[in-house]
């Protein structure tokens, strides 16, 4: 058998309570020997199956979670990482309290004793002066480096680090060898087939960026489409674009429609290039376009990957007849019916009071009826935003509210 470890354990979940149905996002285990030396990192983000919570804290977006593997999916490789150890978590309560949750979810019993392991903030009183609950505060107090708080695995390595210190400190604290004891005699059930083949769904790298949605709808196709299938797919892009913004959800579905229409990439590119082009033209509807207006085009062109050049042509040359309305259909007008989902930047309730006197129905559901999803992430796994995807309803990001709307932005 090989020698006992401690398992340091952080989680990153949907908000603070498992009695509220709270997920798990992401978590990480880093294996720390009975010296207090790092043996290993093991991290994976985790599809939680619903809305994620309060993103400005743990900044994991719904794109980076769409294709990440299910709690249930994760659990084999999990549990093989977890043999042979003892729980250490900063604040052994929480991550504790929603591993227990979710290993329970999963239908894996948990061997006793594992999840009364040690606790890092605890611990700490005994050596941090100061704020001894802040991970940040006793990393700071060892100059021990976090480079991103509230990213599971950096959390759980700044907690091993000072787990390791602890050590280093008092090396004959009977707590190490007692929890170490209790690791050697802990079992996992067997549930581990497939795990060698399992690859964590990590995080994006930070500036890292990603091929351009046309570059996945194929090159080379026989052209045997015609202006109907061009007005499809310039439906659901100006659908897609409501919100000067393009969700994994929107770019899968024009590269499916394009695909299923035997739309190339290079019609694709043309039919993107007419539309910013009829953007522009619906921008000199009233004679002028103002900065504003030019930095949405600039913004739509990016995002379509259209040639700045056209864009340059169609802001220098104004139509000689201008049009009333671009090429978006589904207009969002007082009277349309509204549904918001997810934590958004200000309480719901006041939103809505705000979109109620604007003229607009807020709804609690998503219905065939419904007009419009507006998301704290547009990309949001939220019942309702799912339920809009599924009627075809538009799913929009929250700035929709104060850039198109004109909800109030104070």
């Amino acid at each position: 058998m090989s020698e006992p470890m401690f398992a340091v354990v952080d989680v990153e979940t949907t908000g603070l309570f498992t009695s509220m149905h709270d997920r798990v996002a992401e978590i990480a285990v880093v294996r720390v020997d009975s010296s207090g030396a790092i043996v290993d990192r093991w991290e994976t983000l985790v599809n939680p199956q619903r809305d994620l919570g309060p993103q400005r804290i743990h900044r994991i977006s719904a794109a980076e979670i769409l294709d990440a593997p299910t709690f249930s999916e994760v659990v084999p490789a999990l549990t093989e990482v977890l043999q042979g150890c003892i729980m250490v978590a900063h604040n052994l309560r929480f991550d504790s309290d929603f591993l227990g949750y979710e290993m329970t979810r999963a239908g894996i019993e948990i061997p006793d004793g594992f999840l009364q392991g040690l606790c890092t903030m605890r611990l700490a009183h005994d050596y941090v002066v100061g704020n001894a609950r802040s991970l940040a505060h006793c990393c700071e107090f060892f100059s021990i480096e976090n480079y991103r708080a509230h990213c599971a695995g950096d959390d759980a390595e700044a907690a091993a680090g000072l787990l390791g210190r602890y050590i280093d400190l008092d090396p004959d604290r009977p707590e190490w060898s007692q929890a170490l004891g209790v690791a050697s005699s802990l079992s996992w059930s067997s549930r581990n087939s497939g795990s060698a083949a399992f690859i964590p769904h990590k995080r994006h790298a930070l500036g890292a960026v990603e091929k351009h949605f046309l570059s996945r709808i194929t090159a080379h196709m026989p052209e045997y489409t015609g202006p109907e299938e061009h007005d499809q797919y310039l439906a659901l892009l100006g659908q897609a674009m409501l919100d000067s913004h393009l969700s994994v959800h929107e770019t899968r579905a024009l590269v499916r429609l394009a695909d299923e229409l035997g739309i190339s990439q290079d019609r694709c590119r043309k039919l993107h290039a007419y539309y910013v082009e009829q953007l522009a033209i619906a921008a000199w509807a009233d004679g002028i376009i103002t900065p504003a207006e030019e930095a949405e085009l600039y913004q739509a062109a990016a995002l379509l990957d259209v040639d700045g050049v056209v864009l340059e042509h169609a802001l220098r040359n104004p139509p000689a007849v201008a049009a009333e309305s671009g090429p978006v259909t589904g207009k969002i007008r007082p009277g349309s019916t509204l549904v918001l989902t997810g934590a958004m930047t200000r309480e719901r309730s006041e939103l809505s009071s705000f979109l109620t006197e604007m003229g607009y129905v807020v709804a609690e559901r998503a219905t065939k009826k419904t007009d419009l999803v507006i998301a704290a992430d547009p990309d949001s796994l939220s019942g309702k935003a799912a339920k809009a995807r599924q009627y075809g309803i538009p799913v929009v990001a929250e700035n929709f509210l104060y850039d198109v709307l004109g909800v109030p932005s104070f």
